[in-house]
């Protein structure tokens, strides 16, 4: 069965129906169609419209923009304009495109389509700003002494990422002649976007609070203090429960060699290598930090071990060993590298892991966030 189609009627219902208004001018400015949506902006009826050209309805204080505008059109879509129209009932304000086609002039616009480039033009300002506030939340050196230096990799998933590390030596004040205490922690929080790196420098902040307003110098550095510090903190801001904060705290005394540690939710151990017969898993660790879990569950402890010449600390978050490529995770391929190369400096360990790790990879996407501390002893 044939029927007959009537083009011309189909385009026009098409035009009547969605949400961009338009308008069409002959090579005279006069208005010689619109649509439905144009007609209930401006508050005019089509055959009103077509007895008017395109001057008499663009306000005086944008006579002279819109001429200029429209000797410079071509067939490609102009930028988004904002014009002032004299609708019926008043002034009426429309972001619109130009385009000139067969001598004919289309002005287009969609306020929907304008509203969600201004949001996305203003969060691009702020995704922007925030990337440099998380940057410059990460160390920009790491210690590097006679007795322990350090070295670290940090990849982002996205632009944001939620994971956060720091390193840094006690200030113990006049005692510190008698002091030599580093700390080093990692934190990942769940996700990798602007909440997440927010939430991450929230990490940091309270962990820096708790050096300036608790730490008494001289006083015996215990990383279960400083985790609970946090946890009290963090449960006073009420953050949302789908949350989740892993920190692994580390604090190493290079005047009794010792490191002491606390672990709350890191569930891939940081590794302590000795020699290739002698490593240690740091294994023992709490919950995560979250407003899910009642207070009275945490129990932070602190956990420690003699250290020796030449040892070296493996920290990471779990985007590093939980990478995967062609069904296979990266974890396992890491720690045989470890055991080839913990001997080397810190700095040309990372290079090692993040050059081995790019390898492994290929040019696939990377699913979480990287973190890696590497720490040795001298």
């Amino acid at each position: 069965m044939e029927y007959n189609v009537d083009v011309v009627e189909i385009s026009r219902t098409i035009t009547d129906i969605i949400d961009d208004h338009i308008l069409v001018c002959n090579p005279d400015w006069q208005i010689i169609f619109s649509n439905k949506a144009m007609q209930h902006s401006l508050g005019y009826a089509d055959m009103e419209l077509k007895q008017k050209s395109l001057l008499e309805i663009i306000t005086d204080i944008h006579i002279n923009k819109a001429e200029s505008f429209i000797k410079n059109v071509s067939e490609k879509p102009s930028a988004l304009e904002e014009f002032l129209f004299n609708g019926k009932h008043g002034l009426t304000k429309l972001h619109v495109k130009i385009l000139k086609k067969n001598n004919l002039l289309y002005i287009y616009g969609n306020e929907k389509h304008a509203e969600y480039e201004r949001i996305k033009k203003r969060m691009d300002i702020e995704v922007k700003n925030a990337i440099k506030i998380h940057r410059r939340s990460l160390p920009e050196r790491l210690p590097d002494t006679e007795n322990i230096s350090f070295a670290s990799l940090y990849i982002p998933a996205q632009d944001l990422g939620g994971d956060l590390f720091d390193v840094f030596k006690v200030d113990n004040g006049l005692l510190n002649d008698y002091f030599d205490q580093y700390v080093c922690f990692v934190a990942d929080v769940s996700g990798h976007g602007l909440d997440s790196a927010m939430l991450a420098i929230f990490v940091k902040d309270t962990i820096s609070s708790y050096f300036k307003l608790k730490h008494i110098p001289g006083q015996v550095l215990s990383p279960k203090e400083i985790m609970n510090f946090f946890l009290e903190q963090y449960i006073k801001e009420g953050y949302p429960m789908e949350y989740l904060v892993c920190i692994f705290f580390a604090v190493f005394d290079l005047k009794t060699y010792e490191l002491t540690y606390c672990n709350a939710g890191f569930h891939i151990c940081p590794i302590l290598v000795a020699d290739k017969g002698n490593i240690i898993e740091l294994n023992k660790g709490s919950f995560p930090v979250t407003t899910a879990i009642d207070f009275d569950f945490y129990n932070y402890e602190d956990h420690s071990l003699h250290l020796f010449p030449e040892m070296t600390l493996f920290i990471m978050s779990d985007g590093l060993p939980e990478q995967r490529f062609d069904n296979e995770f990266y974890e396992e391929r890491l720690k045989n590298l470890i055991t080839d190369i913990y001997n080397l400096k810190p700095v040309h360990i990372v290079k090692k892991i993040h050059d081995d790790f790019n390898d492994f990879v290929k040019h696939e996407r990377i699913n979480d966030d990287i973190t890696l501390v590497v720490a040795k002893l001298s």
